[in-house]
């Protein structure tokens, strides 16, 4: 009997994907593309691809529920002046505000939690410090995934901003060759991206490098991987094990 439930699974490869004028807060804006996964266009609100050309950028914006993304290639200058490189994994708090540019062209993979307004004023640099996170995958750090055995290295983990006792978060996961996940379900959302290596799912699908995954609240699955993969997920509720 089948046990797993992928119905609604999108997936869309950054490097293959179309992209489209981003529709922006206050009407199309010159210089950025998106490519949405889950995404309406003027809600700024979901999973999408964002490519900026090369001396462009985003006006000073407030996040009124955060915001999480990764680099996928190129640099972006935050307000502050802290360059944004490859591999690193951003997370803004609640109440954020910042500007960015990009001198050379950038593209990323966000996950907005709430609107997004246009502001004027001052760019309050301290506060964005104080909300924002920076950790960089590449650099190491991982340590065993929270929910098993202390002496198990099959899953690892290296949080950005997470919740170890129900799942939620937004983090990074290392498995090594032959490690797999335990069927489990999700309660709201959960949306990957492939960074390094292959990932198997129950239903047979393997996910590539590029691949960027979003999965809808219900679903549940387990997966594995043969060689080894790095993947940075989103997760928006709780997740909940079940028995195989």
């Amino acid at each position: 009997m089948q046990t797993w439930n992928l119905e609604g699974r999108r997936i869309v490869n950054w490097k293959t994907c179309d992209w489209q004028p981003y529709p922006g807060l206050d009407g199309a804006e010159p210089g950025l593309s998106w490519c949405p996964i889950r995404a309406e266009p003027g809600r700024d609100v979901g999973y999408f691809l964002m490519k900026v050309e090369p001396g462009s950028g985003a006006a000073l914006h407030l996040h009124s529920a955060g915001e999480d993304f990764i680099m996928l290639e190129g640099e972006l200058v935050d307000g502050d002046g802290t360059v944004l490189r490859e591999g690193d994994c951003v997370s803004y708090a609640p109440g954020t505000r910042h500007r960015t540019h990009s001198p050379g062209g950038c593209t990323l993979l966000a996950g907005v939690k709430g609107p997004i307004s246009t502001i004027e004023g001052d760019d309050e640099l301290e506060t964005l410090r104080e909300g924002r996170t920076i950790v960089n995958w590449r650099d190491g750090g991982f340590v065993p995934y929270p929910s098993l055995p202390d002496d198990s290295a099959a899953i690892q983990w290296l949080p950005v901003r997470a919740n170890a006792e129900t799942g939620e978060g937004f983090y990074l996961i290392s498995f090594e060759p032959g490690g797999s996940s335990t069927l489990h379900e999700h309660t709201d959302f959960e949306e990957f991206a492939m960074l390094q290596g292959t990932l198997t799912d129950c239903d047979g699908t393997t996910y590539v490098e590029g691949d960027c995954i979003s999965m809808p609240p219900g679903s549940s699955h387990f997966s594995r991987s043969s060689e080894g993969c790095v993947v940075i997920d989103m997760i928006s509720g709780p997740l909940r094990v079940l028995e195989q």
